[in-house]
């Protein structure tokens, strides 16, 4: 169980070093200090940090056995778990965008809104024309128009390290209770 869990432990660490290496290649670090009231490089530092200690502690156990060393290895991982939790609340938008909100591009460019017509409660964009439904009518969506929906693999890194952060946790508590 212990050489199970670092393994995972690796894996995880692997995971989360390629997101902490594109983010701050693509500028993410100057981006986040330029932005008003955003993320805090001390918040992914630490979590990074804590993650490294927390696999050299746990390594100490593999090589010597000793309880206590698993237990502030589990210690260290908790707290890691927490940073990344807070990382993640609060990279992500939410509410993403408030029923009835309507919203320009993301680079902050200037958008030319149309009025709303005899005051319609609708959003600008939001309206259906007649021509949108007979086009919709003449050509279903399952034509082959559109091209299907692929999924984004940079998404997926981020899911798989926090899945990974878990399974790592469960099997540390696991391997340190035994």
């Amino acid at each position: 169980m212990p050489f199970a869990t670092l393994i995972s432990w690796l894996l995880t660490a692997s995971m989360g070093a390629f997101m902490l290496r594109t983010w701050l290649a693509r500028g993410g670090l100057r981006r986040e200090r330029a932005r008003v009231g955003g993320l805090p490089p001390q918040l992914i530092f630490s979590h990074a940090g804590l993650a490294l200690s927390g696999l050299l502690v746990w390594s100490g156990y593999v090589a010597t056995g000793t309880k206590a060393v698993a237990w502030t290895a589990v210690g260290l991982l908790m707290v890691t778990i927490g940073l990344g939790l807070c990382t993640v609340t609060l990279w992500t938008p939410y509410p993403a965008r408030r029923p009835g909100e309507w919203r320009g591009p993301a680079d902050g460019s200037a958008v030319v809104v149309p009025d709303n017509p005899a005051g319609s409660p609708d959003p600008p964009g939001s309206l259906i024309t007649d021509e949108m439904i007979a086009q919709l009518l003449a050509e279903p969506l399952g034509t082959g128009r559109h091209r299907p929906i692929r999924p984004n693999p940079e998404v997926l890194v981020p899911i798989a390290h926090g899945f990974a952060a878990i399974s790592t946790f469960a099997l540390a508590v696991m391997a340190a209770s035994m």
